[in-house]
């Protein structure tokens, strides 16, 4: 593992602060170098955010799981509404007028959203693992001491020894479609980053489907997979400082030609 040094940030303290800031590297950031470019971190870093569905439906199911009183608090479940018709925008325009800052999320996800949780936490082991884990997205600020980069990332759930992460997909969560995402997404290096972070040696990925049967698979990183996202966050958190400190601009293939 990295050497670290605990941070204290009182001016991060929710999602607002916490993603409005780009100061401290994130896991988010070092994956956008992972292709060899810096094109992609720089978009990230100059460019507004827009919430995906997707992302919203993520955000949204963290939230019925892991902080279910917050939920009817943020978000609220929008009625099916044909926004193709001018009478369906004008009646979804009045409806989102008596939300406040609730962000709508499509209404067949609240049937989709309490399968999920009844499957998650009817099974013994995801249960236990949520359960025995006692913090509940909490944000780590740390240094890395090799690179002197300062560094946040915010955790799913934390227990004493471990961390979970929950991964919603629109595809299957058994361990053929796991590993697919594992190698598409970089979680050894998301991984690897978190364990850092937070000085915990165990990382575990419970990832639930968003459609029927709404299955659930649980996946324990080993020392080997730890081992190689460490190698990778390692050579990113360089890349990184060279980006920063020498305004270092990288292209996909520096302008050659591949023959393929």
């Amino acid at each position: 593992m990295r050497e670290i040094k605990q941070l204290t940030d009182d001016y991060i303290k929710d999602d607002e602060t916490y993603f409005a800031d780009n100061m401290y590297v994130t896991n988010s950031m070092l994956k956008k170098l992972n292709n060899g470019s810096t094109k992609e971190l720089e978009h990230y870093l100059n460019t507004e955010h827009k919430e995906t569905e997707s992302l919203l439906v993520g955000s949204a199911f963290h939230c019925y799981l892991l902080e279910p009183k917050e939920f009817d608090k943020r978000y609220v479940y929008a009625p099916k509404i044909d926004k193709r018709t001018k009478a369906g925008k004008e009646l979804y325009a009045e409806f989102l007028e008596t939300i406040g800052n609730r962000k709508p999320v499509p209404a067949h996800y609240e049937f989709a959203f309490e399968c999920m949780y009844n499957n998650i936490m009817s099974n013994e082991k995801s249960r236990t693992l949520l359960n025995d884990a006692d913090k509940r997205e909490a944000i780590h600020f740390w240094e890395d001491v090799e690179t002197g980069l300062k560094c946040k990332g915010k955790v799913d759930a934390e227990s004493k020894d471990y961390l979970v992460d929950i991964k919603t997909t629109s595809k299957g969560a058994d361990f053929k479609s796991f590993h697919k995402f594992l190698n598409d997404y970089n979680l050894t290096q998301q991984a690897s980053f978190y364990c850092n972070g937070t000085k915990k040696k165990n990382f575990y990925f419970i990832m639930v489907e968003l459609k029927a049967p709404f299955g659930v698979g649980i996946y324990k990183m080993s020392d080997k997979a730890i081992e190689h996202g460490n190698n990778t966050v390692g050579t990113m958190l360089e890349f990184y400082k060279k980006y920063i400190n020498e305004e270092l601009v990288t292209e996909y293939n520096a302008g050659e030609i591949i023959e393929i």
